[in-house]
């Protein structure tokens, strides 16, 4: 959830996905910046990884138990199917460390504001409200809350459609 009292002029510290560095978040020495070993790795060779290793950039992987509670909250919100490893690390490292995280990923935003972890849009808007994705079978039309890629009614291919509010909510 943004936080509009938490401004980027006014950051102490703050986590970064992958689009801070793409998208040219303005990282000073005043802001200090964590990010994860897979985002490093996911921003390799892009025109901006200079900023990474130039700039106060802390790279830092988060706990065991900060992935788990991660990966169980996307479930929760059906986002487990469109989050990358890259992105369940770097929202893992937020959640452990308490920081706002610099992102315009959709789904790690509806999994932040799940989390309760602050987002910071970087060029997008961000979202607004939070959302739970469920499972819907493209033949007999089956909507199912976990994932599965084929439907055990028909055998068709299942895919993701929005749903309502997360369990929990």
């Amino acid at each position: 959830m943004p936080n509009k009292d938490e401004e980027p002029c006014n950051l102490k510290a703050a986590v970064a996905d992958s689009s801070a560095f793409i998208q040219g978040f303005p990282i000073s020495g005043a802001i200090r910046i964590y990010t994860t070993p897979l985002i490093d790795k996911e921003v390799e060779g892009v025109k901006g990884i200079g900023l990474l290793h130039a700039a106060a950039v802390e790279i830092m992987a988060p706990s065991d138990q900060a992935i788990t509670m991660v990966r169980e909250g996307a479930k929760r919100t059906g986002d487990d199917a469109r989050l990358s490893e890259a992105d369940i690390e770097v929202l893992a490292l937020a959640f452990e460390l308490g920081l706002s995280i610099l992102t315009d990923d959709y789904s790690i935003q509806n999994l932040a504001r799940h989390l309760k972890v602050t987002f910071i849009p970087v060029r997008e808007k961000g979202i607004t409200e939070e959302i739970k994705w469920t499972y819907r079978c493209r033949g007999c039309r089956k909507i199912f809350d976990e994932r599965i890629d084929e439907c055990p009614i028909c055998g068709s291919e299942v895919k993701s459609s929005r749903g309502g509010r997360p369990k929990g909510k």
